[in-house]
């Protein structure tokens, strides 16, 4: 199974399980509602590139999709099929509990903590661009993340320690690389917090761009 899907299928989950709250419970007016919902595609094509190595990922494609098309944007929690959007939650789930027997124990550690890290990271990138105005997100979207990350940190090592000195010690340039980007990723995420200014678009994707370099360079450990 290919290794992406440890850190793409939780990133999925997240982001999805984060916009179904904001749809669904979200004090928002119809308008932010129907961005948000605008949003969803690009859900769509993550779960098109996780099914192209892991086929049941079709079936949280396909429910979304079913979702996605079947709603009139301003109107997803009133009229659209709510059930569907649950159920496609719930297959997302099943899509990362599928992974699991394929991974020793801090591997699903750190891919448990990737679904608040990614997931937190994607979700913050496609509200931000649907302009929606529920602002305690801008705060506790990168805080969930920098929690993630130092959980993160310590199933990494974990993860050294599991596979021995021998095994690490090849792989050193390219752990040290995924640890830096990682911190990177989060100043950068943080950086509206830290300027005390408003979250930018581009800030939140390129947060996201080197948060999932430091994913991939984090492969070498699995």
């Amino acid at each position: 199974m290919a290794g992406y899907l440890t850190f793409l299928v939780p990133a999925l989950l997240g982001a999805q399980l984060i916009l179904t709250i904001v749809l669904m419970k979200g004090e928002i007016c119809p308008g932010q509602r129907g961005r948000v919902h605008k949003m969803l595609p690009v859900l769509l094509v993550g779960w098109l590139l996780a099914a192209i190595a892991q086929p049941l990922a079709v079936l949280p494609l396909l429910s979304l999709a079913f979702f996605t098309m079947k709603v009139k944007t301003g109107k997803t929690r009133d009229a659209g099929p709510i059930k569907v959007l649950y159920g496609s939650d719930v297959l997302a789930f099943i899509c990362w509990l599928v992974l699991l027997p394929t991974l020793n124990m801090p591997e699903i550690a750190i891919s448990l903590v990737a679904i608040a890290l990614y997931g937190s990271a994607l979700a913050h990138v496609l509200l931000t661009f649907a302009r929606t105005r529920l602002q305690a997100f801008h705060r506790i979207l990168p805080f969930a993340g920098f929690i993630s990350a130092i959980l993160t940190i310590l199933f990494m090592i974990w993860q050294i320690m599991t596979l021995g000195q021998v095994t690490t010690s090849h792989h050193m340039i390219e752990i040290i690389t995924a640890l830096a980007l990682m911190v990177i990723g989060l100043v950068i995420w943080s950086g509206h917090i830290l300027l005390n200014k408003k979250a930018n678009n581009w800030q939140l994707v390129i947060a996201l761009v080197v948060l999932m370099f430091s994913a991939g360079l984090q492969l070498v450990l699995f």
